[in-house]
């Protein structure tokens, strides 16, 4: 198992996995860093996301955390999620 920091502060314990989950997972984190480079307005909510890459809400919020983690998003105020830095055109 492997725990990680949810936004809220509450803790997640997940298995480890080696084999296809992992490929999902992280098939979900480029899509939705994708999709966020492709509108650099976007601002979403954990359940928006979810239903945005169809998974569930624990799930989006295991690649909102690690977004956020690495930098590349950041929790707004009022309970969104945007890019950390939006691109200018």
């Amino acid at each position: 198992m492997t725990a990680t920091r949810l936004p809220d502060g509450s803790t997640y314990c997940r298995p480890i996995h080696n084999g296809a989950g992992a490929d999902v997972f992280d098939a979900n984190t480029t899509r939705l860093r994708d999709e966020f480079l492709s509108m650099p307005a976007l601002c979403l909510t954990v359940e928006q996301a979810a239903r945005l890459v169809h998974m569930s809400v624990p799930g989006a919020n295991l690649l909102i955390a690690r977004l956020e983690h690495d930098g590349f998003l950041i929790h707004t105020p009022n309970g969104r999620y945007r890019l950390a830095e939006p691109l200018l055109c």
